[in-house]
Parts: C-alpha cells; sequence; structure tokens
C-alpha cells in the first residue's frame, strides 16, 4: 500500500490520481496515509489558495470517496495544505541557498582609479573571478573619504553579490572624523578577509629644501601654514599619519588638502601644487626613483621591502610615528554564512596564487595569507579603539 511520508511533494495531481487508481479502496485508506496524498496534490496546487485551489486540484480523488468520507476528506484537505506550505517555505530556502554566486558580482572601492586601494582591488578581483564562476565587476565610488561606498555596501542587498574593498581606515578613523554617519561599522558590516599591508610614508615636492622628516618639522615650524599637505581623503590613514607628524613635531601648522583618492593628490603634489604628502609608499616610490618625489620616512617600524634606503621615521626621530593600512574585503551585515564562506575561500585561494603575490608586491604591499572573517573582525574592533583612543588623548582633530 502507498504510504509516503507526509509533506513529500508530488511532481502532479494527475501523477497522483493515476496511483490511488491502483489502490483497491481508497475510502479504507489510513487517515495518516490520506494526509501524505493531501500533502501532496496541496503542494502542486502552491498551497496559495487552500479553500479554492486546493481542493479542486483535489476534486479527482475527492470523487473517489464515498459521500459519509468527503467530508473529512475536506478537513484533511486544510490540515494538509498547511504542511504543503511548510514543504513550499522548505523549497523556498532550499533555493534561496543555492550555490553561490549565480550572477556577476559587484565590488565597491572607495578611491578613484589608479590609486593603490584600485589597483590592488582588481589585482585581486582578478583572481577570485575565475574561482568563483562570475565576474566581479569594479565600482569606483570616490568622495566624502570613502563614506560614500561604505553607504551603499550597508544599503545593499545582504547576498553576497555587492562587496566592499577599502582600506581599514574607512573603518576605523573616519567614522571618528565625521560625525553623524549614517552607519556603524561595528554593525553593519561583516570582513571577510584581510588581503594586504600597506606603509604609509611622507613626501615632498623636490622644491622643499628639506632632505628628512626634523628638517621638514623645522622649515614648517619657520613658516606656519605656508607649508600643506596632501592625502588621499579626511579621516582616512594618510589625514592621520600628517596630523601625528604636526603633533609629535610641536604642534606644528601645516594644513591638511584632502582629495578623492591617492593618485589627484599625488598629482597635485608633483605639480607643486601642494608641497608634501602623507600617503602609501607605492603611491609615491616610483616618482622618488625618478627625482619627482622626495620620499623623507616610512611610518613603520621597520623598513619597506620595496624601498629599503628610506628610513622609518622611528630613524628619523620620530618613534611613535607609527601608522600601517591594511585591505579589507567586506560585506553587509546578515549575508549568509554560506556566501561568507564561499567568498573567503575564493580569497584564500588567490592568496596563495604566486602570480597575486608578485603583483601585490609590485604595488608596494604586503600580501596577508592568513586572514579569516574572525581574525579581520578582531582586527577591525581593536584598531577602532586604537584609534578612538589616540584621538581622544592626542586632541587631534580629524574634520
Amino acid at each position: 500500500m502507498f504510504e509516503p511520508d507526509p509533506c513529500i511533494a508530488a511532481n502532479d495531481s494527475t501523477a497522483l490520481v493515476d496511483h490511488v487508481d491502483h489502490v483497491d479502496h481508497v475510502h479504507h485508506v489510513d487517515r495518516g496515509t490520506l494526509v501524505a496524498h493531501v500533502a501532496h496534490v496541496a503542494h502542486v496546487a502552491h498551497v496559495a489558495r487552500v479553500d479554492r485551489e486546493a481542493r479542486v486540484a483535489l476534486a479527482p480523488v475527492a470523487a473517489r470517496l464515498p459521500p459519509s468520507r468527503r467530508t473529512a476528506w475536506r478537513r484533511l484537505a486544510v490540515a494538509a495544505a498547511g504542511c504543503a506550505l511548510f514543504t513550499t517555505l522548505g523549497s523556498k530556502t532550499a533555493t534561496a541557498q543555492e550555490p553561490f554566486p549565480q550572477r556577476p558580482i559587484r565590488m565597491l572601492v572607495g578611491f578613484a582609479p589608479g590609486g593603490p586601494t584600485d589597483v590592488v582591488a582588481r589585482a585581486v578581483a582578478a583572481r577570485m573571478s575565475p574561482i568563483l564562476g562570475q565576474s566581479i565587476v569594479v565600482e569606483n565610488r570616490p568622495g566624502a573619504s570613502t563614506t560614500i561606498a561604505t553607504s551603499e555596501l550597508v544599503r545593499s542587498k545582504p547576498d553576497g553579490y555587492t562587496i566592499y574593498f577599502t582600506g581599514s581606515a574607512a573603518l576605523t578613523i573616519t567614522p571618528l572624523s565625521i560625525p553623524g554617519l549614517p552607519f556603524d561599522v561595528a554593525k553593519d558590516v561583516e570582513p571577510i578577509a584581510l588581503v594586504a599591508a600597506e606603509h604609509l610614508a611622507i613626501g615632498v615636492h623636490p622644491s622643499v629644501p628639506a632632505k628628512s622628516l626634523k628638517e621638514l618639522a623645522a622649515l614648517v615650524k619657520d613658516n606656519p601654514g605656508k607649508y600643506k599637505f596632501a592625502s588621499s581623503g579626511t579621516g582616512n590613514i594618510g589625514h592621520l599619519t600628517g596630523e601625528l607628524f604636526n603633533l609629535q613635531a610641536g604642534n606644528l601648522d601645516m594644513p591638511h588638502i584632502p582629495y578623492k583618492g591617492a593618485n589627484p593628490a599625488l598629482l597635485d603634489v608633483l605639480a607643486g601644487h601642494v608641497q608634501v604628502i602623507a600617503s602609501g609608499i607605492g603611491t609615491m616610490y616610483q616618482h622618488h626613483q625618478q627625482g619627482k618625489l622626495r620620499v623623507l620616512a616610512v611610518t613603520d617600524k621597520k623598513r619597506s621591502s620595496i624601498a629599503t634606503e628610506v628610513p622609518t621615521s622611528a630613524e628619523a626621530g620620530f618613534p611613535d610615528l607609527v601608522t600601517t593600512s591594511l585591505f579589507v574585503i567586506l560585506v553587509p551585515t546578515g549575508t549568509p554564512q554560506p556566501v561568507i564562506a564561499a567568498l573567503h575561500d575564493a580569497v584564500r585561494r588567490s592568496m596563495a596564487d604566486e602570480s597575486l603575490l608578485k603583483d601585490l608586491r609590485a604595488a608596494t604591499v604586503e600580501p596577508i595569507v592568513d586572514s579569516t572573517p574572525e581574525s579581520s573582525r578582531r582586527f577591525i574592533h581593536d584598531e577602532l579603539r586604537k584609534w578612538a583612543e589616540l584621538v581622544k588623548t592626542t586632541g587631534i582633530k580629524l574634520n
């Protein structure tokens, strides 16, 4: 005798009726099996209209019952429709968890094309794409100190089809510098992985006579307000680096000029419109080698592997001037864990690609090959706390 489990979906009502024809006496079938029959047909009717569609679908089977059983059948129809609804909802859940991705992915970048964040983002996206089996389209959303891009990420549907590639300062320093932001990085974003670290540096136009950080400090002190420093935007790591230098050199009067990315900032410094720049060493180094720019120091505890001749800030007389930018990939909070896992796996496998590591080092950033969502989350939390305490204790103004 036909004894399926309740809530199993059937292909169609005709198949059920044909099967019932093989049962000698339908009205003798036990109640549980009748529920199973009804669940089959109600599922096919999509249970959207239980009182109408399900009963219509059940009519061929009900006709085989004696009148004394038809009232009971209708009651079973209503009860089993709920069972079938559960099946339908489960089917929708399964569909929602279908293999990711099924279409191209957007990668937001909060800086202009050509800068270090954009260059690294495109290199990583190019390796992740074949692993995921879908294209990753980089979309630049510069301006407002990356808050335009961050806001767009937070507003996007948390399904993994919009991801965000940015520097860690966008999540740690920027929120401290711009009050009233429409997002809370502690609650609204989820990290996938950290992928690289960039050394920061301070450089000057060749027309500036300073050959070291101490000489620059003395020059600015003798000419308050004359010299200005550029960065890729208000509240970013370059901005903080310049302000820390001002503070530690004796509260210098060297105003900040923000730009919509590292590349526009660099171009104005190369043209002599602004005399000083605080940015990634990768932004400046080739121009340093060509004599178009003079890098005075990297703001780290150790020398950069791609600029070994450039002293650290500690060697230049400023041991507490230490700033580093890390690149991170993010998704909106609420993104399903299987999607996060798939994206992280693509990053992990990409970071095992020697050609990517070579490209990242050529872009003067240090690859991070062992990052996880959990370690990335801890890093962001710790950085946010560190910079909040620093801004509070030093009184640095970032807006």
